[in-house]
């Protein structure tokens, strides 16, 4: 059969009831030859086809529409190691959408696996993407859960990060580095000290306010520490 939009088969052969057809060469609204094709009577959009024509998605595919729901029952006589319900493409993506519902993975045990490796193109895969347009909640009971990195892990928020044990909260590290907005490291090629952090450095009556506290309390402590030296050296000679 020629490629193409086909307005007519003249093979095509039908075979029906008031309950059901099945059709050998059907030609579809749009221009596209199925091998067979199984409808039911009751429902116009109730059918099962084979595809032989028209796009690459098409041509050798299989299209099963129903208006009711879609069940799929196995597994009875296997056993508890075996796939009870196999699927898989040899290219192209696996699509699961829900657009007015939700998508719920129910199981005694339950693996999210990413072992992808560099492709043709160099690129390297094997990512693993959650992502939410509100938020993300993980929940784990018994041994709570564990968040491990070979390489690092990075809690980043726009806003703010809490960090809460109700019981303990232990924070281990083999060098500890913390800074605020207002830390400073090394001046960039303008000569401005920039933020440890890659915050801002705050600034204003507020931060002078601060510094010049900090700086007093620092002299402070430094004064009253000469006077207990000298206080010292003055016992001693005079014993």
């Amino acid at each position: 059969m020629a490629e193409g939009k086909i307005q007519k088969n003249p093979y095509t052969f039908r075979q029906g009831t008031n309950d059901a057809e099945f059709k050998f060469g059907h030609c579809t609204s749009d221009g596209v030859i199925d091998a067979v094709l199984i409808r039911s009577g009751w429902f116009h959009n109730h059918f099962i086809s084979l595809g032989a024509t028209g796009e690459r998605h098409r041509r050798g595919g299989i299209l099963a529409r129903c208006p009711g729901s879609f069940q799929v029952k196995a597994g009875d006589t296997i056993g508890g190691e075996d796939n009870g319900v196999y699927m898989r493409t040899e290219n192209g993506n696996i699509l699961l959408a829900a657009p007015n519902g939700k998508i719920i993975l129910d199981a005694s045990n339950i693996l999210i696996r990413s072992s992808g490796g560099p492709n043709s193109s160099g690129k390297v895969t094997g990512d693993v993407l959650i992502e939410a347009n509100n938020k993300v909640l993980v929940t784990g009971l018994g041994d709570g859960v564990t968040i491990e990195g070979n390489s690092s892990v990075k809690i980043v928020s726009e806003k703010q990060v809490d960090v809460i044990g109700q019981a303990v909260c232990n924070i281990y590290g083999g060098v500890m580095d913390m800074a605020d907005g207002n830390a400073t490291a090394k001046s960039d090629v303008t000569g401005k000290l920039k933020s440890k952090t890659g915050a801002p450095k705050l600034g204003g009556p507020a931060s002078a306010l601060m510094s010049g506290f900090v700086g007093g309390l620092i002299k402070s402590l430094i004064k009253d520490n000469e006077n207990q030296h000298s206080a010292g050296w003055g016992s001693l000679l005079g014993l």
